[in-house]
């Protein structure tokens, strides 16, 4: 998870031999990052780009093929900077428009419908779950009937997650194009035990939001990418975005992970862990993903801004930091941060939202690190928001 107190990446980095190699590539950035004039921007693809250079150290440090970051200004403007491999064999560099897996990210989307339904009058935050599923399945769910949405959207639910184990691992790896849909997965969900009451404690569990992605679906007669498609991404302008599908779309950088546990990268692109599902299952680029943060957060046009405070406000301690409507809240040296981090098999993402400095940060990686590394975020703040206050 994106570490909502990020101060800890200084702390901890400081003493390390991979922050004194970023340091001078980030006194770069606090002189030309924080600026983001027209002229600047000209140069973002030079070589000699200081985000570049930061981009391409923090990726080898990391162990990845490759990965893209995108910084969204409060005037409009957006910064990029890529780096790596986008494939191998033949080998395709990696460029700013790569699509990527978001993971967990989508979570934040799926959490902006179901406010959108609250607004409209059409459920209630505090409707048990139960209401909206398949009648087989009421019963069958631990805390079903008593953990409502709000529950499920805070992950306050103890439903158990149903990636706990391998057997779903075990379905994907027979028949690894099969494009896993929300209701499919509630047999995987029933007949487990509950974790806790629901409401008292903060345990993430990526069943509370593929139930609240089967509720979108009852409650608006549509398949989730339909939905997604009317609620988000259209009104957002996110031209690059959707759902998993095959064929893999040309644009979609090839994930990579350590499939074996060797140490090794494998591409491990044409294995479906969630195309069609809502915790996990968008593909997105670094631009959309601006859009998107701008559309809800700056602009207004996703959510009012009642419901967007209530995402912010009402939430539960979560460890570092405190755990809303699918997003993570939390502080750093220079004010709050909203946002969320996703990985998905393969594929690696972080998104943050700086309400004070009106400024959104996303990386996209088509990896996951296979050397321990901070989030890189945290290693951006001072370059970007020069001192901390």
């Amino acid at each position: 998870m994106l570490a909502p107190n990020l101060t800890f990446c200084g702390d901890k980095v400081v003493t390390s031999g991979f922050w004194r190699l970023l340091v001078p590539v980030l006194f770069l950035l606090l002189v030309a990052v924080s600026v983001p004039s027209a002229a600047y921007a000209e140069e973002k693809n030079e070589p000699d780009d200081p985000l570049v250079k930061f981009l391409r150290q923090y990726v080898e440090q990391a162990g990845l093929p490759g990965a893209v970051i995108g910084i969204g200004y409060g005037d409009g403007q957006m910064r990029f900077a890529a780096t790596g491999y986008a494939a191998v064999n033949p080998d395709k560099g990696m460029t700013q428009d790569r699509q990527f897996y978001i993971g967990s990210l989508t979570k934040m989307m799926t959490a902006v419908v179901v406010l959108q339904l609250a607004s409209e009058k059409r459920i209630d935050l505090s409707d048990p779950i139960a209401k909206w599923l398949p009648a087989e399945f009421r019963d069958k769910i631990a805390n079903a009937n008593v953990a409502t949405v709000r529950d499920l959207l805070r992950n306050s639910s103890g439903i158990p997650d149903y990636l706990d184990g391998e057997f779903f691992f075990e379905l994907v790896g027979r028949d690894p194009q099969h494009g896993w849909r929300n209701r499919e997965l509630l047999p995987l969900i029933a007949g487990r035990e509950a974790h806790f009451k629901p409401g008292t404690q903060y345990n993430p569990s990526n069943s509370n939001y593929i139930l609240l992605g089967v509720l979108i679906e009852q409650v608006e007669g549509d398949h989730i990418e339909a939905v997604f498609n009317r609620r988000i991404f259209e009104p957002a302008e996110m031209r690059n975005t959707s759902f998993g599908r095959y064929p893999r779309p040309d644009d979609l950088a090839r994930g990579f992970d350590d499939a074996n546990g060797d140490g090794k990268l494998e591409d491990v692109t044409d294995f479906d862990v969630g195309d069609q599902l809502s915790d996990g299952g968008v593909i997105s680029t670094a631009e959309d993903l601006l859009k998107f943060g701008r559309a809800l957060f700056a602009d207004g046009i996703l959510l009012g801004a009642n419901a967007l405070e209530r995402a912010t406000t009402d939430t539960l301690f979560a460890g570092e930091g405190s755990y809303g409507y699918g997003m993570m809240i939390g502080k750093t040296d220079w004010g709050p941060v909203w946002g969320h981090d996703g990985v998905y098999f393969g594929y690696s993402a972080e998104f943050s939202w700086f309400p004070k400095q009106d400024v959104a940060i996303v990386f996209l990686s088509n990896g996951r690190a296979l050397n321990e590394v901070p989030p890189v975020t945290g290693l951006l703040l001072s370059g970007l928001f020069g001192k901390a206050q």
